[in-house]
């Protein structure tokens, strides 16, 4: 599972890198939310020369004097196994370096990647929006995926791993079969593997457009054997978010 660099230790390297700068850390956690935008008061005020923050720098603010914006580990977003990964991760990486030069200086963006030919990669270096839509729009297609098509993910948690994951090989192997249009896929962990301390394990199915999803996702449940003790079933029809 990748494994980013985090902000605690990103600023650790600055302080060696530039120990004269004035250095900020900007992350969801780090306060309250009076003291968030307290920081964000500063930073617009000029107060700061180096911003260390997660995606919560992202978000709409508008910084006068920020002209320089750097992404570390830009393609990670891509790695999800999320069918819209392409689509979140250009939206995000747009937002952000846009953070650069908004008022009447120049800005710069700077990302880092290990994939410089990704079509994500690729439209932020040309600023090509339009040609990174009919591509995405193209593979969506090729591919039956939303709008083209349609997506189930159902969602197996429980507080033991081999819990989660038994039943749903179980869910798997009642899955009424043959009919047309229909795909299942997995088991396999989730992109977020663990909430709370419970394990969660991930099962989608992918049809047509015109196939009725819903109905048969209540039919293929109401064939399975009965959740017990701490496992839970969560279905998505039609999902925003794989995590």
């Amino acid at each position: 599972m990748p494994i980013g660099p985090g902000i605690e230790r990103i600023a650790e390297e600055v302080a060696v890198r530039f120990p004269d700068a004035r250095r900020v850390i900007l992350s969801s956690d780090m306060g309250t939310n009076a003291q968030i935008r307290e920081r964000f008061a500063e930073i617009a005020a000029g107060e700061y020369d180096l911003i260390i923050g997660t995606q919560l720098v992202a978000k709409g603010h508008h910084f006068e004097k920020l002209t320089l914006v750097g992404v570390l580990d830009a393609d990670l977003g891509l790695a999800h196994g999320d069918p819209r990964a392409a689509e979140k991760t250009f939206q995000l990486l747009t937002q952000v370096t846009g953070r650069a030069g908004r008022a009447a200086k120049e800005g710069r963006g700077f990302l880092q990647t290990y994939h410089p030919d990704h079509p994500v990669m690729q439209a932020m270096v040309k600023g090509d929006r339009e040609g990174f839509y009919a591509h995405e729009l193209k593979t969506r297609e090729e591919g039956g995926l939303p709008p083209f098509g349609r997506l189930a993910a159902l969602i197996i948690s429980a507080n033991e791993h081999d819990v989660a994951l038994n039943y749903a090989r179980h869910l798997l192997s009642v899955a009424p079969k043959g009919d047309e249009g229909l795909k299942l896929y997995g088991p396999v962990d989730a992109p977020v593997a663990m909430v709370r301390g419970r394990h969660r394990v991930r099962l989608l199915a992918q049809s047509t457009k015109g196939f009725d999803l819903s109905g048969y996702v209540r039919f293929w449940l109401a064939g399975a054997d009965k959740v017990t003790g701490n496992l839970r079933v969560q279905i998505d029809i039609d999902p925003v978010s794989f995590y």
